[in-house]
């Protein structure tokens, strides 16, 4: 008796549901103002049916059953195939008004209205994607016209495909405030597909420069997702031909997949999980290639088995979609203890993306959620963000591979200084042990034998031969190293070499010092004394010169070489790229000095060397 009670109750509380929904189904929309935006949900009774029917009349409104939904938009479940609303408006002015019903769902596949008139339904529209008709603009968009003081009653059908559900917004606005929404969402698609080129030009000369596959991965995935984004608001409608309308349709399931392939290969890149996490890269990996190619098949090659099996497709598809959700987010945090700055970027770009994409699976798949603003669906302004947040890391990426690289290049510049350093120096020594043994030992030896030839010959044609071999001996001692320029000085050590030049070579040289300083340390005078050596038997080998002039300068804080000859220069200007030139340039560096070569073909060439008196 109790449990009789009880169902008693629960029809009457129904019956009364369904007669304030019917009340409200039948709510007139009165046009009073000039101004018109409203949401068709909140002023419309919804029915539904999981049966075609081929042909909506007023009779047939019996095969469809009400629904209680409180949602802010239409939606229809896997299982609905047909639906219906109703609505009413009166035209309270004395003018002609235009109301336009815009969808935001761009895959409509068929949607009409109809007019009451006279107990009967007249056509007033027809879009949708299998209605081979091509939309005007990105949006499907009905236009309803109402006479002065008119009232009239409509139908809103929809016939979809079982298996696939729909979500969309249905907003009535008069002629100019829809277009005036319109341009705003113009300019703001502008400026995100601006965004997009930019990203995707900085990305393209960053990996021109670097050659890194994460720029190259960054810049593909920028790509697909301006295909997703724009499939999603509706451009495939505007570009594809009338028979093609439902192609954007398999853009749109494509390009989900593979931006969400390639981003996760990405993410794999940037967050160098192949270092810190090998394993879960390889999973992560598998998992996201037996994704994409398993949801491709079973949309275009096995649609019935997927239509016929979609609630159990979908349930593994959000598995593995929280699977690599996870692990991306596991990896961001193994990455944060490397790279902090990043990977708090990238972890807020990814924040946006996933929240962005969830709302977007919850809108459509289940009709849970919606996040719009202007018109302008949720992922559409975390995109916005996604972009802005990652073009931002890889920037900083892009400066911390440039410090390394600057880094590396210091250091190897620093071992190259020692290894010449280390050459120089040891050039220097081995300069001293030859030149002490040709004076010391060999000029010695060579003496004895003369002293001894003499004590048993009287041969002055062979004393002459001698005496000509010791000079030679000499020279070549002193050539290689230098008279002790501790007790002659510098400018004395540059003398005698001069002299010797002088001797043998047709070249007029011309030395002069100025205000250069008496004591020099000993270091810095050897390597100046070896840079004019070497630089004297450039011009001697190479330079083809009749004059030679050679200055010192002294300075408060340093000295300064100036080496200019009249010879034939080089072709290239500052290519000092002999190994002579070389070592001059080591000797100057280890010396913390500055370099200055010019060269002019046929004017010759002038070399400028300043050294500091105190370096390290």
């Amino acid at each position: 008796m109790k449990i009789n009670c009880y169902r008693h109750f629960f029809l009457w509380f129904l019956a009364f549901q369904l007669c304030l929904f019917a009340v409200h189904a039948n709510d007139t929309i009165v046009l009073n103002t000039s101004v018109i935006h409203k949401n068709l949900k909140d002023l419309s009774a919804v029915f539904v049916s999981e049966n075609e029917i081929s042909a909506f009349s007023l009779n047939s409104q019996n095969d469809f059953s009400p629904v209680m939904d409180n949602r802010s938009f239409f939606y229809f479940d896997f299982d609905v195939v047909s639906a219906y609303s109703t609505f009413s408006f009166k035209n309270d002015s004395k003018a002609p008004r235009e109301i336009i019903l815009s969808f935001s769902y761009p895959f409509l596949e068929d949607a009409k209205v109809y007019k009451v008139v006279n107990n009967n339904l007249k056509l007033e529209g027809n879009i949708g994607i299998n209605t081979l008709k091509k939309a005007v603009e990105r949006t499907w968009k009905i236009s309803i016209p109402l006479l002065p003081n008119e009232t009239a009653s409509y139908f809103l059908v929809f016939n979809k495909s079982k298996g696939k559900p729909l979500a969309t917004d249905i907003i009535l606005q008069d002629r100019d405030t829809y277009y005036n929404t319109g341009t705003f969402q113009n300019i703001a698609i502008g400026a995100y597909l601006g965004l997009i080129l930019l990203s995707l030009l900085f990305t393209i000369f960053i990996f021109g420069l670097i050659k890194r596959t994460v720029f190259l991965l960054y810049g593909f995935y920028l790509i697909v997702l301006t295909v997703f984004i724009g499939a999603y608001l509706g451009y495939t409608n505007v570009l594809l031909p009338p028979k093609s309308l439902d192609v954007g349709r398999a853009i749109y399931v494509i390009s989900i997949e593979l931006s969400t392939a390639v981003f996760i290969l990405f993410a794999q890149q940037v967050l160098m999980a192949k270092t810190y996490l090998p394993k879960l890269k390889k999973s992560v990996e598998i998992v996201i290639l037996i994704q994409f190619t398993f949801r491709i098949f079973l949309h275009f090659a096995a649609n019935s088995l997927y239509s016929s099996q979609v609630e159990l497709f979908m349930k593994l598809w959000y598995l593995t979609i929280l699977f690599l959700v996870i692990a991306i987010i596991i990896e961001i945090l193994t990455y944060l203890k490397h790279n902090t700055k990043v990977g708090s970027y990238f972890a807020i770009s990814y924040l946006f993306m996933t929240i962005g994409s969830i709302l977007l699976v919850l809108h459509h798949s289940f009709g849970l959620l919606k996040l719009s603003f202007y018109g302008l669906p949720g992922i559409f302004y975390a995109s916005v963000i996604e972009i802005c947040f990652l073009t931002t890391a890889l920037t900083i990426v892009v400066g911390q591979v440039y410090q390394e690289r600057n880094t590396l290049a210091n250091k190897l510049v620093l071992q190259q200084q020692k290894f010449l350093n280390a050459f120089v120096q040891g050039q220097e020594e081995e300069r001293k042990r030859v030149g002490g043994e040709l004076h010391d030992n060999i000029g010695s030896k060579i003496a004895n034998l003369k002293r001894l030839f003499s004590s048993k010959y009287a041969d002055a044609k062979m004393q002459k031969e001698f005496d000509d071999i010791c000079e030679d001996v000499r020279t070549v001692a002193h050539s290689i190293t230098p008279a002790e320029i501790s007790l002659v000085g510098l400018s004395g050590a540059i003398d005698e070499l001069l002299e010797t030049i002088e001797k043998t070579e047709q070249l007029e040289v011309n030395f002069n010092t100025f205000q250069f300083p008496e004591s020099l340390n000993e270091d810095i005078a050897t390597h100046l004394f070896r840079i004019i050596q070497e630089l004297l038997q450039n011009v001697i080998k190479h330079a083809n010169a009749s004059m030679v002039d050679i200055q010192l300068f002294g300075h408060k804080n340093s000295v300064t070489l100036s080496f200019e000859d009249d010879g034939q220069g080089t072709i290239k200007k500052n290519d000092p790229s002999g190994l002579g030139l070389r070592n001059i340039r080591s000797r100057v560096t280890q010396m913390n000095g500055q370099f200055l070569f010019d060269s002019i073909q046929d004017k010759g060439t002038s070399v400028l060397v300043i050294i500091p008196t105190k370096y390290t």
